[in-house]
Formats: C-alpha cells, sequence, structure tokens
C-alpha cells in the first residue's frame, strides 16, 4: 500500500487552526516560530488567537498561515509516526507545501515565495473583470463544452479545476461566467459562484504569471527527495528547472486534481493523509473513489485516529503471520545455495507456520512475539532468494499495510 501526503489548498484555513499542534509538539512550534521570524509577524496568534480572525481571512495571511499549520503537521508526523510517503501532492497553494515537505524549497523560502505570490496575483485580479464559480452535478466534458461555446462568442471563460468525475471549476470574467453558470443549470448541473475577485488558474493571469517568473528565479531550488506530481499536467516534477516551470504554469492552466489521483491510483493501492486543517481533499478523494484510505492530520482527535491507524492491533497479528507466510511461498527463489536456503529459509518457515497453525487449532491467542518472528521469517527469507531491496520493502508494506508496532 502506497502512502500519499495531500497538502490543503487556499479555503481550508479556520481560526484556531495549529492549536493542538503548537501546545503539544516543540517541533511544531519551531515552524510557527520560524513562520514568525521569517514574515516578521506572530503567526501562532494569526493562525490561533479569534481577535485576529479577520486578518486571517486576508489573502495574504491565509495563504502563508496555511502552509506554516500544514508544514507543523508535517514534521509532527514525521517525528511521532514517521511512515514515508511514496508521493506527495498539494491542490494549488499545496503544490508548494508539497515541494517543501519534499525537500525542494526550504521553508522560509516557500513561505517568501508564498507571499509574493499572493501580492502578484491579488494585485493583478483587481486590475481585471474576474471571477470563479463552483460546477457540481455535471460531467467536466459538458462543462469544456460550454466554456468553448461562449468562447466562440466571445466571451472569456474556462475551467480552471478539474476535481472530481463531476466537480470542476471555472474561471473567466464576471459576465461571462454569469452566463457560463445559467447553462450549467440548463444541463442540470449547479453552479455556485465564488467570492473571489480573480480568474485564477486561467490564461487569463498571464500577465501576473510573467511577473512572477523572476520571483521564481531568484529561490534555491533542489530535487525533490519524494516524488511531487504537478497541479497543472499530473506528472511527476523531474527537476530543478522543471519545478519553476510548473509553478509558473500552475497560473494560468486548470488544477488537474482529478487526474493527479488517477495517476497515483494507477501505481497500487493508497493510503492519504491530509496534511493540515479542515478535509477538503479528503472529501474530493473519497468523490473520486470511496475505497481509498483517507485521514486527516491536524486536531487532537484525528492525530490520535491517524496514529491507531499506522498501529498493529492485536486485531490484525492473524492476518500479519498469514501474510508473512504467503509471501514465502509466493516469491521466486534466485539462490542456488540449496543448502543454505534449507536452512535460512525453509526451517524458519516450518517453525512459524507451525506454531501459528497450533494456536490457531488450540484457541490460543496470537502474540506480538509471534508477529515479531513472523516478519524476521519473512525478511531472512526474501533477503536469501535474493529478492531486490526495494521488493522486500513492497512485501513488507503489502503484509504490515503501513502499519507498526
Amino acid at each position: 500500500m502506497n502512502i500519499v501526503f495531500m497538502f490543503p489548498g487556499v479555503g481550508s484555513h479556520y481560526s484556531g487552526m495549529g492549536k493542538y499542534l503548537y501546545e503539544n509538539f516543540p517541533v511544531a512550534r519551531e515552524i510557527f516560530e520560524e513562520a514568525s521570524d521569517t514574515l516578521k509577524i506572530d503567526m501562532a496568534s494569526l493562525c490561533m488567537e479569534k481577535i485576529y480572525k479577520a486578518d486571517l481571512e486576508k489573502l495574504q495571511n491565509s495563504q502563508t498561515a496555511l502552509v506554516t499549520t500544514s508544514m507543523a503537521a508535517f514534521r509532527v508526523f514525521e517525528q511521532e509516526i514517521g511512515n514515508k510517503p511514496e508521493a506527495m501532492i498539494g491542490y494549488s497553494l499545496g503544490e508548494y507545501t508539497a515541494l517543501c515537505a519534499s525537500g525542494a524549497i526550504a521553508f522560509s523560502d516557500t513561505l517568501k515565495l508564498v507571499q509574493e505570490r499572493s501580492t502578484i496575483l491579488s494585485s493583478y485580479a483587481l486590475t481585471i473583470d474576474g471571477t470563479m464559480a463552483w460546477v457540481n452535478n455535471l460531467a467536466p466534458e459538458i462543462v469544456e463544452g460550454i466554456c468553448s461555446e461562449l468562447l466562440t462568442k466571445g466571451q472569456e471563460v474556462y475551467i480552471s479545476a478539474y476535481d472530481t468525475p463531476n466537480k470542476t471549476s471555472i474561471s473567466g470574467t464576471n459576465s461571462a461566467v454569469q452566463l457560463a453558470c445559467e447553462m450549467v443549470v440548463e444541463h442540470g448541473g449547479i453552479a455556485i459562484p465564488l467570492k473571489l475577485s480573480g480568474p485564477f488558474h486561467s490564461p487569463m493571469m498571464q500577465p501576473a504569471a510573467e511577473k512572477y517568473k523572476s520571483v521564481l528565479e531568484n529561490i534555491d531550488m533542489k530535487q525533490p527527495l519524494v516524488p511531487v506530481i504537478a497541479n497543472h499536467d499530473s506528472s511527476m516534477y523531474k527537476g530543478v528547472e522543471n519545478i519553476r516551470e510548473n509553478l509558473y504554469l500552475q497560473l494560468i492552466k486548470p488544477v488537474k486534481w482529478l487526474d493527479m489521483i488517477h495517476y497515483l491510483m494507477n501505481q497500487g493501492s493508497m493510503k492519504a493523509i491530509e496534511m493540515g486543517p479542515k478535509e477538503v481533499l479528503k472529501y474530493l478523494l473519497q468523490a473520486i473513489n470511496p475505497a481509498i484510505s483517507t485521514c486527516n492530520y491536524e486536531r487532537e482527535k484525528d492525530i490520535l485516529n491517524t496514529k491507531n491507524s499506522f498501529t498493529l492491533q492485536e486485531s490484525d497479528y492473524e492476518e500479519v503471520i498469514s501474510g508473512c507466510l504467503t509471501v514465502v511461498v509466493s516469491t521466486k527463489n534466485y539462490n542456488t545455495d540449496l543448502s543454505e536456503y534449507q536452512k535460512k529459509v525453509v526451517r524458519p518457515f516450518q517453525k512459524v507456520q507451525s506454531q501459528f497453525e497450533e494456536k490457531i487449532n488450540s484457541g490460543y491467542s496470537v502474540e506480538k512475539s509471534d508477529v515479531e518472528e513472523a516478519i524476521q521469517m519473512m525478511k531472512t527469507a526474501l533477503t536469501e532468494k535474493q529478492i531486490k531491496e526495494r521488493e522486500q520493502k513492497r512485501y513488507l508494506q503489502r503484509v504490515l499495510q503501513c502499519k507498526s508496532f
């Protein structure tokens, strides 16, 4: 099972976010303090105190606050649970947090980028006629047709996000978005105008994107240590220059969240953790595939539930041992030393199998020590069979379902 970290975007902030993290984990406090030092504001107060609620709603503040809270959640998860993700994704603004968490951009530089990005975008948005709307209960192909029809009539409107099989966002001029919303309703969909002053993630933001290019050039970037999936084309980041190009294109192209999730689903079964406030991405993910295991990591209850979901329970013990035995039986042997194979694979396997069957047949409970012995037996067997290390890790993850003691 592949672990995927998801980082939320604009709109997921709320007054009080990060409070449990800040008050209970020093590593989270360090993140808030670094944000305060970098931006010359009291980030903890901005996020957590009700008297600053109006300030938090300002675009520049909400975006840097969201990145800070999400990074605090990520650092706490690293410390408290420690499971490594196979990929990271973020929705719009969240793509920056994903890159930061992957090691591609330093936290302080990420904050500066996000602050400058919000300044450039909001300033430009004030100079043009533009807005956005959500479209629900309508296939993207129909929404694309509506936008294309209006464009041929001189009404500028574009799809700005593909969220689920029946949910998109549109951006354009106020009149074009209004006309598109009317056509959406005529087609049986639901249109929800957004209180946003700009046609974000559309070609209308091209001048702002060009200005932002120079900002990106002045930030030091590195190859991500964990694969990050780009918003604009749902592809994996390939290098440092690819980061700058993707963040530039993100401003003028739609967020392809649906394609990003399909890409990850094609890599195998997945467990997704939303690192940060609210559960917007969890909702979108479950609308795409309800079978995907998802959880949130920011509030106390969610943090405890997530930790439990990564912890082996007694009810898991029998399944884990059975899985270990199955892996050893089903994997091919590349070791030609039959004497060593008999000694280090066959005999330990038979011992674990015999003990397991005896306990099951006698009605005795399987204990933690039995599971530990089975896991070690499987690891040794895979090594002796000369299975590649990457494959060994995959087998272990599959058996444990990303859990540990």
